[in-house]
């Protein structure tokens, strides 16, 4: 294989250096843990994408999303890594966590009565050596749909900067799991690591 038919996946693991210096004889840093997954859509496999309810969850979002994946343009995972759902944060510092998950109302089935509204929860939760979750962002919408409405679409986005520790691992929990709207523009999570 020479250099130039390196994959686009095999481009996207390849360590990231940059020049700060602005002189020819540069010294180079390596490129900042960050994420940006994209939601991958697993209703054709025939498995679940949502386990059953975490109790050790806040009540109103305990189907913690499972199905992210940097496969989509634009998405990405670099000095980071991600397992079952969870993003894993490899150093300490200061990180700007952010999430936006869309929901789309549910096509009723004949003989189905429409519900007038919804509450729709979205929650960032950090995983550490704590028993419980620690739920670091919480985003509520509700939403009054009519049922023949064509669009039927509503977000929830939310983000903050914290401070993490490595080997803290992040996820996102929602509250009607079977309403999440799984597209690349529209369903995403992801971190940053700032020098602050």
């Amino acid at each position: 294989m020479t250099y130039f038919s390196v994959s686009l996946s095999e481009a996207r693991t390849l360590p990231r250096t940059f020049n700060t210096s602005g002189s020819k004889f540069a010294t180079s840093v390596t490129q900042r843990p960050s994420a940006h997954l994209t939601l991958r859509d697993n209703s054709a496999q025939g498995s679940p994408s949502y386990p059953t309810p975490q109790p050790d969850l806040h009540q109103s979002c305990r189907h913690p999303v499972r199905s992210w994946a940097n496969q989509s343009f634009g998405a990405h995972l670099h000095n980071m890594t991600l397992a079952n759902g969870r993003l894993r944060v490899p150093q300490d510092g200061r990180y700007y966590l952010y999430s936006q998950v869309y929901f789309r109302y549910p096509s009723l089935s004949e003989g189905d009565q429409p519900t007038a509204s919804h509450q729709l929860v979205q929650c960032v939760y950090k995983k550490t050596s704590y028993l419980r979750p620690i739920q670091l962002l919480k985003g509520v919408g509700t939403k009054c749909w009519a049922p023949d409405a064509e669009y039927a679409l509503h977000s929830v986005y939310q983000g903050g900067l914290f401070e993490l520790r490595a080997g803290d691992e992040l996820f996102v929990s929602v509250s009607s799991p079977t309403m999440v709207h799984a597209e690349d523009s529209s369903s995403y999570f992801g971190a940053f690591r700032l020098d602050l």
